[in-house]
């Protein structure tokens, strides 16, 4: 109706807050809530308390990835404050909270942990994740997500639970132990009975049968795989 409303997490565009609003958002953000301002005519009018709700499942996810070896890192467009409070929620160092990041910028902190020489994983779900889903190592995007998020990861996990993640990255594990074990065997019967066979050492049936359990213990090597869970 000709008039000019905004709403923003950033007070500097409405100038200075009246105090009742400042000290508003003083609390919202002290107990771990993002808080948005809106106002209309250049004056602040209301200040909006916003909170994710931390699943259930996070903290247990968190310490499965752990336990892989993995070193868990908060990166959000929250408040540092509300970022804090939900790592000490999940189990996750405040020291790993990397906070207020705007969504192009989210990419460059993951350029910036592999230029450190890390291998980064990346889950999210999110618009502003699509950017930094496709530049990490390894894209994890949630199925419950954005079409731009999942179109961005390299691997899409249909449930929206973070343990999820831990599964999958078992599950590659797994599956690269496989087949590096398939090809030790492959590679390592082909080399030792070429030579023999070259030689005439190594009677055709017997080699025949060797090529037979090779096939067989190959296959049934792979199919451990489906006990995964």
């Amino acid at each position: 109706e000709g008039r000019e409303v905004a709403v923003g997490r950033l007070s500097e565009v409405f100038g200075e807050l009246p105090p009742e609003l400042a000290r508003a958002k003083e609390d919202a953000e002290r107990a771990g809530h993002t808080a948005v301002v809106a106002g209309w005519d250049g004056a602040a009018r209301g200040v909006l308390a916003v909170a994710d709700t931390v699943k259930e499942t996070s903290a247990e996810a968190v310490r499965e990835l752990r336990a892989l070896g993995l070193t868990p890192v908060l990166l959000t467009g929250d408040n540092r404050a509300v970022a804090e409070a939900v790592a000490r929620t999940v189990g996750i160092d405040e020291d790993r909270v990397i906070a207020e990041v705007l969504p192009e910028d989210k990419a460059d902190v993951v350029r910036r942990l592999q230029e450190e020489g890390r291998s980064v994983a990346m889950v999210g779900d999110g618009v502003n994740d699509a950017a930094a889903l496709a530049v990490a190592d390894l894209g994890l995007s949630l199925g419950t997500g954005t079409d731009a998020a999942i179109e961005a990861g390299d691997l899409t996990l249909v449930r929206g639970d973070l343990r999820v993640a831990a599964d999958a990255i078992r599950l590659s594990r797994r599956t690269l132990s496989t087949i590096k074990g398939n090809l030790v065997w492959a590679f390592g019967y082909n080399v030792a009975a070429l030579p023999l066979a070259a030689a005439g050492l190594l009677n055709p049936m017997i080699a025949g049968a060797a090529m037979a359990f090779s096939s067989v213990f190959v296959v049934t090597n792979s199919l451990r795989l489906r006990s995964f869970h």
